[in-house]
């Protein structure tokens, strides 16, 4: 894996879901996964690759929470949480939908758009910030383990 604070470029999809697998290595049961980009960066792809090396059987549709904020993917060796933050009003709007719960319930959290909820994330969140590149596909990609 790239070391932490640096960017790699991601070609394709395929790469964007060989980042994922080796990001999944690192997240256990009660982890957070923070993903910050704009629009098409590439943050729902990526936790569909996320899904896929956790196990979440490929019958399994992953897709963006964006109106309902929440979606839940069971069946994987780790369930997973998946919330899109764009439409909350803020951090405590995160708190309300389970973080917390979830977390303690062993879920892995991946939320999208987690500036916007920074404040009520724990420490060791792991970031991964993500832009569109120059070609259709391609991705930049910075993993860090701060606030942004």
């Amino acid at each position: 894996m790239a070391s932490e604070g640096t960017e790699r470029s991601l070609g394709d999809v395929a790469a964007t879901h060989a980042l994922a697998a080796e990001v999944a290595e690192r997240l256990a049961p009660g982890g957070v996964l923070a993903l910050v980009g704009e629009l098409g960066a590439g943050k729902t792809e990526f936790t569909r690759g996320l899904a896929r090396a956790m196990d979440v059987p490929d019958e399994v549709p992953v897709c963006s929470p964006s109106y309902l904020l929440l979606n839940l993917y069971a069946g994987g060796r780790v369930p997973l949480a998946h919330f899109d933050a764009y439409f909350m009003d803020g951090p405590d709007d995160l708190l309300r939908a389970g973080l917390d719960d979830l977390r303690r319930d062993g879920h892995v959290v991946v939320i999208e758009w987690a500036d916007r909820v920074a404040g009520v994330l724990p420490p060791d969140t792991l970031w991964l910030h993500l832009e569109p590149g120059q070609q259709p596909g391609e991705r930049r990609a910075r993993l860090q383990q701060t606030r942004p």
